[in-house]
């Protein structure tokens, strides 16, 4: 009766084997991984606190980061993550239950939001990772609809789209390609 756990093998499985703590151990010493570690402001708020996927980088287009992303929420996520800086503006939360269900629905992997959040009790029973600065109640009045840029620049961290994102309970982190892929052979 007193078996002891043997944890399922993920073998042919690599995608389900990382950590950010393992990341940053096999990633540190070599700088074609492009390492970055986002510093430890953000919280998780979605039902997927372990999530990771290629990232489409979200300018603000609007001075206090007022900014709707419905329209690129709709679009097939194909299991990416969305970095929007939202520039931090603690005056509205510009991601709710109903942009998160709109990411699930569309397949997104989830969201790093520069920003605040709402509907945070909703947000926590979606299968969608979400790790945002805090959560705040309104809604901007007027939001500008968001469009994918080419590079975002988060609490003082560089992020590009076409770099993948990983993020679990110790943090999130950056790597310039998937952690399964092969280093790029040299020039030459």
């Amino acid at each position: 009766m007193n078996q002891p756990f043997t944890p399922p093998s993920y073998r042919n499985a690599p995608d389900v084997t990382w950590s950010t703590a393992d990341l940053c151990d096999s990633c540190m010493d070599d700088p074609a991984w492009g390492l970055r570690v986002l510093p430890p402001v953000f919280r998780p708020y979605g039902g997927r606190p372990w999530y990771f996927g290629e990232v489409v980088a979200i300018p603000s287009p609007d001075a206090d980061g007022a900014l709707s992303l419905a329209g690129l929420l709709a679009e097939p996520g194909q299991g990416r993550v969305l970095a929007v800086d939202a520039l931090g503006n603690a005056a509205h939360a510009v991601l709710g239950d109903r942009m998160a269900a709109m990411g699930v629905q569309n397949g997104w992997s989830g969201v790093l939001l520069n920003g605040y959040a709402r509907d945070a009790q909703e947000l926590a029973r979606m299968p969608l990772g979400i790790h945002a600065l805090g959560t705040m109640p309104n809604r901007p009045r007027n939001m500008a609809p968001a469009a994918a840029g080419t590079r975002v620049q988060i609490q003082g961290v560089g992020i590009r789209s076409g770099d993948w994102l990983y993020a679990d309970a110790d943090g999130v982190v950056l790597l310039s390609r998937r952690h399964t892929d092969a280093p790029e052979a040299p020039a030459g």
